[in-house]
């Protein structure tokens, strides 16, 4: 007979929140069903197929060897070097930083399906942020494209050779030269003014009350996040003759933080995955002439100097990146800064100096996209030859102490790789360069990376990692849970047939059991719940902790012919064996906490007697359970 317990008080449901957010269960997995959760992790993490599950490096830690794994039939994913796992709704709250309410808006604009107002959470500002940056953008790129309003923009996209392709492509705009321009088109949409002002879009007026347009007579590029989400707006002036700035963009909002924010990489994603390389290069149109080009692969800062945050996004996508910069002073040390933050992420960097005078949207036009390709081919260069020619063209390598402090410069970047096997080439390159026995350069590099000075990167606020999990339950555990939820009621007959809730450790583990039974009395297995977190989060983890595995085994031992086994193949076999390691492992607590108790009880002769008894016994359980005595005949397969 089958034995159960009761759930204690307090526990906590993941779903709790839904009454607040008053998001029904049938709109969640509507929105759970439509997306493909390896598309999604996939826009984020570079995955590669391994068996029936998709595994990379994890995004949430630092690691050399994929242990990021993805389940596509289950619609789960799991790491296991930090343990951090979960739904695609998990990931989407992980990676983005947002709250359960804002990851559910974000997958069901994704996946086409619209959320109504009344079940929406009403104290989160981005929903109606990103409302009103949607319909900016819309709103730019009517007035681009009406007749009259337009036309003096339309005529600069055509000066700068920007084709109607591109328009589209990058959503490019004009702000007409009004002051309320957008302001009244918004409003008549009902989008209230202080949304627009929080998103950037309006300014307030200083004396007679009121709002205006921030952005006016000027050419509009959406920026968008990595995710298809318009964030913010970069306007460049079309008066050649104003005192304002040529170009302004819209302030840090909630939703839009610059330092976060790489221009084009939500055009660019495809062609970086696919060439996992990528070219970096400054301002808007200089993005948008290279895809015109040809070379979807290029992104750019923004016109700002590259952050930690930017290069740890890159990263996700591509193992090298190629720097175009101005050969100016200014731009060689704010190349010297990149190329350190992307050696800190692990990535092979190749930098290339523009001609003077020239940018990559003025060299393409001039010069034309296949003189530009083969301009970079023709003048690319390694970190380290870059470091090299540098204090050639300082004259830094005229003197020994100059050369030595070369030397120590290009081993200290070479040692910001994480990976050693990425840095051996590279020590071997600055050798061959600087004429250093290559073991002189390793002693050096093997001071630098044991000095307590740690060269890694300063940790970025977002997104929010969760501390690694620790284990809270036995591999036998989990290989029962396992079987139990993947083989259905007859397993769960089986182990529950052998196994006290009792052996099963105490909390969630226990906790995750119960439940089975309780699906077992109501007359089915079923672990989506569990995976669902309808259970709580702790049960999810465990859940996910069971059915994930952490390799896969080849597929090319399949195509060679080679069987591959399989747990269902032996199901009972293994059960068997895992019940059996979990009654040894109770056992052998027990017999460690009686040696303790005979300890301090060696001066207590009746106290020891007892417990030398109770010894004696227990070690003759212990063989019984060695022998498999426990198992019930009648609870074996086919008896």
């Amino acid at each position: 007979m089958l034995q159960r317990t009761l759930l204690g008080p307090g526990f906590f449901l993941l779903r709790c929140c839904f009454t607040v957010m008053r998001i029904p269960e049938e709109t969640i997995e509507a929105i759970r069903a439509a997306v493909d959760i390896v598309e999604v992790v996939g826009e984020y993490v570079s995955l590669r197929r391994r068996g029936a599950n998709w595994f990379g490096l994890c995004p949430f830690h630092e690691e050399k060897t994929p242990s990021f794994s993805v389940n596509p039939r289950l619609g789960i994913f799991k790491c296991f070097g930090c343990g951090v796992g979960g739904d695609v709704f998990a990931f989407i709250q992980q990676i983005e930083g947002v709250n359960f309410a804002e990851a559910v808006h974000m997958l069901a604009e994704r996946a086409g399906i619209p959320i109504p107002e009344s079940e929406a959470e009403t104290d989160d500002p981005r929903p109606a942020l990103y409302h009103a940056l949607r319909f900016a953008a819309r709103f730019y790129f009517e007035q681009l494209s009406h007749p009259e309003t337009g036309r003096a923009a339309r005529a600069y996209l055509k000066h700068r050779g920007i084709q109607p392709e591109s328009v589209r492509r990058f959503g490019l705009g004009y702000a007409p030269d009004a002051w309320e321009a957008l302001l009244q088109a918004a409003t008549a949409a009902g989008i209230r003014p202080e949304v627009l002002e929080e998103a950037g879009l309006i300014l307030p007026r200083r004396e007679r009350g009121g709002y205006y347009d921030r952005f006016r007579h000027r050419l509009m590029f959406p920026i968008f996040s990595h995710t298809g989400r318009v964030v913010g707006f970069g306007g460049r002036l079309l008066a050649s003759n104003s005192e304002q700035p040529k170009y302004i963009n819209t302030p840090e909002t909630p939703v839009y933080h610059k330092g976060r924010i790489l221009y084009g990489l939500y055009q660019a994603r495809q062609a970086l995955r696919e060439q996992a390389e990528a070219i970096l290069v400054e301002g808007y149109t200089d993005v948008i002439t290279l895809h015109q080009a040809g070379i979807t692969h290029a992104v750019a800062t923004g016109g700002t100097a590259l952050t930690p945050d930017q290069a740890r996004l890159l990263a996700r996508y591509v193992r090298r990146v190629v720097l175009l910069y101005d050969a100016d002073t200014a731009g060689q040390q704010a190349t010297l800064r990149s190329i350190e933050l992307f050696l800190e992420r692990g990535l092979s960097v190749y930098v290339v100096p523009l001609p003077p005078g020239e940018d990559p949207d003025s060299f393409v036009r001039a010069q034309g996209a296949r003189a530009f390709q083969a301009y970079l081919q023709r003048h690319r260069r390694d970190f380290v030859t870059f470091y090299y020619e540098r204090a050639q063209q300082l004259g830094q390598l005229d003197t020994p102490e100059g050369e030595a402090e070369v030397a120590r410069t290009i081993v200290k970047a070479i040692g910001r790789l994480p990976d050693p096997l990425l840095r051996e080439p590279y020590v071997r390159r600055a050798a061959d360069l600087l004429r250093i026995e290559p073991v002189r350069l390793l002693e050096i590099l093997e001071a630098q990376t044991s000095s307590p000075v740690s060269t890694k990167p300063a940790a970025s606020p977002t997104p929010p990692t969760p501390p690694p999990a620790t284990s809270t339950w036995h591999e036998a555990e989990r290989m029962l849970v396992r079987l139990m939820l993947e083989e259905g009621k007859a397993m769960v007959s089986f182990v529950l047939g052998h196994m006290a809730l009792e052996e099963f450790t105490e909390g969630p583990p226990r906790q995750l059991v119960a439940r089975l039974l309780e699906q077992y009395e109501d007359g089915t297995i079923n672990a989506q719940p569990f995976l669902d977190g309808h259970y709580g989060p702790e049960l999810q983890r465990l859940t996910i902790e069971a059915l994930m595995e952490p390799y896969e085994p080849s597929q090319n031992w399949e195509r060679k012919g080679i069987a591959v086994p399989r747990l269902r193949d032996r199901a009972y076999e293994a059960a068997i064996d895992a019940m059996m390691r979990l009654k040894l492992q109770r056992i052998d607590e027990l017999i460690h906490q009686l040696k303790k108790e005979q300890l301090h009880a060696r001066h207590n002769e009746t106290r020891l007697r007892e417990i030398m008894a109770r010894l004696s016994h227990i070690l003759q359980l212990r063989r019984q359970i060695e022998r498999r005595t426990f198992l019930n005949p009648e609870l074996l397969p086919g008896s």
